[in-house]
C-alpha cells in the first residue's frame, strides 16, 4: 500500500515538473500582460484579474482557452494569439510565483464608471510608467541619420515630430519599433495612404528604423484640447454590455502606450486624427492592427462614442 500512495505522489511530482515553466522567461514575457495586469501581477482596474499568486494550472487552462477560442474576449485574443506552449507555460509558473499582497499606493484620483470605480492610481501608477518609456536611442549615427531623413516628414509631421496639421500624427515620443511597423506596412500596402505609400517608396529597412529612432527621441508638445467626460469613461472602463474592452488595457493610464509591445502612445494626437483612425478601423479601411485587436473593438463604437473618446484621448496630458 505505500509503495502505491508513494508512487502516487511520484508521479504528481513528474507531472508538476513537467508543468512548470521558467520563471525569469515568465517575467520577461509578462511586459506585455503589465497594462492590465500590472507589473507585480496586481491589476489598477477592477475589470482585470490580479494574477499574482493565482494557480499556475488555472492560468495556462484561461491562457489555451483565450487561444482556442472557448473563451471569448477580444483583448486577449489578440494578446495570446502568438504565445507558445511553453510562452504560456513560463507565464503560468511566473505569475504563480509571485506573492499574493501587494503594495497600495494611496489613490490620486478617481474615474467612476457605470459599474465600478476605478482608481489608476491604486497600485505603483510609477510601475506603469516603466512599461511605457522611451525606447533608448540605439546609436547616435542612428539618430542623426533619422534626423537628416526626417526632412522629408516635416511638411505633414512637424520636422520635430510635433504635426500642425490636424489630419497628420504627431510622432514625437512615439514607440520607434511602431513607427518602423507603420512605415513598413505603408511600403507592403498593408497600411493604404496614397501619400505616404509615394512618401515611404525609397525608404529601406535602416531608413525606417532611424526614423522611429529620431521620432521616439523628441518630446510631444503638451495638449490644450477640452476633456470629455463621457471618452474619460470609456478610455478607463470600457463597456462591458457592449463588449468594449478599456483603451487603457494597451494604452496605459496616461495614454503613453506600450512600446515594448508595440501599441501606440495615442495622448495629444488631434481629435481629427483620432477619430478617422477609429472610424477606419471600424469600417475595416484600416486592418494593420495586429490579431484585428482595434477593429473588434472599433466595430463596436458608435459615432458619439468615438467622438466622446478622441476628445478625451486629444487631451490627455
Amino acid at each position: 500500500m505505500k509503495k502505491i500512495i508513494f508512487s502516487i505522489f511520484l508521479g504528481l511530482g513528474m507531472i508538476n515538473t513537467a508543468m512548470a515553466g521558467d520563471v525569469d522567461a515568465g517575467k520577461a514575457k509578462a511586459m506585455m500582460c503589465s497594462a492590465c495586469h500590472g507589473t507585480t501581477g496586481f491589476s489598477a482596474v477592477p475589470m482585470y484579474p490580479n494574477l499574482a499568486g493565482q494557480k499556475e494550472m488555472y492560468i495556462t487552462k484561461q491562457l489555451n482557452d483565450f487561444k482556442s477560442g472557448v473563451r471569448d474576449d477580444a483583448t486577449m485574443k489578440g494578446m495570446v494569439a502568438s504565445l507558445t506552449d511553453a510562452d504560456i507555460a513560463n507565464l503560468s509558473t511566473y505569475y504563480a510565483s509571485l506573492p499574493r499582497t501587494a503594495e497600495v499606493a494611496p489613490a490620486t484620483e478617481s474615474i467612476e464608471t457605470e459599474a465600478t470605480v476605478v482608481t489608476p492610481a491604486a497600485v505603483k501608477p510609477v510601475a506603469i510608467a516603466e512599461t511605457t518609456t522611451h525606447a533608448p536611442v540605439k546609436t547616435n549615427d542612428a539618430l542623426q541619420a533619422g534626423k537628416e531623413k526626417a526632412m522629408m516628414c516635416s511638411a505633414c509631421h512637424g520636422f520635430d515630430g510635433n504635426s500642425s496639421v490636424s489630419l497628420y500624427p504627431s510622432l514625437a515620443g512615439q514607440g520607434a519599433n511602431y513607427i518602423a511597423k507603420q512605415l513598413a506596412d505603408f511600403k507592403t500596402g498593408t497600411r493604404v495612404d496614397p501619400i505616404m505609400a509615394g512618401m515611404v517608396a525609397a525608404l529601406s529597412s535602416e531608413d525606417m528604423a532611424n526614423l522611429g529612432t529620431y521620432f521616439a527621441a523628441q518630446t510631444a508638445n503638451k495638449s490644450t484640447t477640452k476633456t470629455s467626460d463621457a471618452g474619460k469613461k470609456l478610455y478607463f472602463g470600457g463597456n462591458a454590455s457592449k463588449g468594449i474592452t478599456a483603451c487603457i488595457a494597451c494604452h496605459s493610464v496616461n495614454g503613453n502606450g506600450m512600446k515594448k509591445a508595440s501599441f501606440p502612445a495615442i495622448s495629444g494626437q488631434s481629435v481629427d486624427y483620432l477619430k478617422k483612425q477609429l472610424t477606419s478601423f471600424r469600417d475595416g479601411t484600416r486592418s494593420n492592427d495586429t490579431n484585428e485587436m482595434m477593429r473588434n473593438i472599433a466595430i463596436k463604437l458608435s459615432d458619439k462614442e468615438i467622438n466622446e473618446l478622441a476628445q478625451y484621448m486629444s487631451a490627455i496630458k
